[in-house]
């Protein structure tokens, strides 16, 4: 994953939380407000290992993938 996915990511789930927050003041609202928290949830692990996967890849040139 490159840096501009890893923002992206970021942004999202940051406005999907903000979003689902709102959302889930209304009662009829409420399931697709859980969904809504489930899928930011998702998107900050998938965040969260890209960077500790780059961490352990290691150097670029010494087995690191991509560049």
């Amino acid at each position: 994953m490159d840096d501009d996915l890893l923002t992206r990511l970021e942004s999202d789930s940051a406005a999907l939380r903000r979003r689902a927050q709102e959302m889930g003041k209304f009662n009829e609202e409420q399931d697709i407000a859980m969904l809504m928290q489930g899928l930011a949830t998702t998107m900050d692990a998938i965040r969260a290992l890209a960077i500790t996967v780059g961490r352990l890849d290691g150097l670029s040139g010494l087995g690191k993938s991509g560049d």
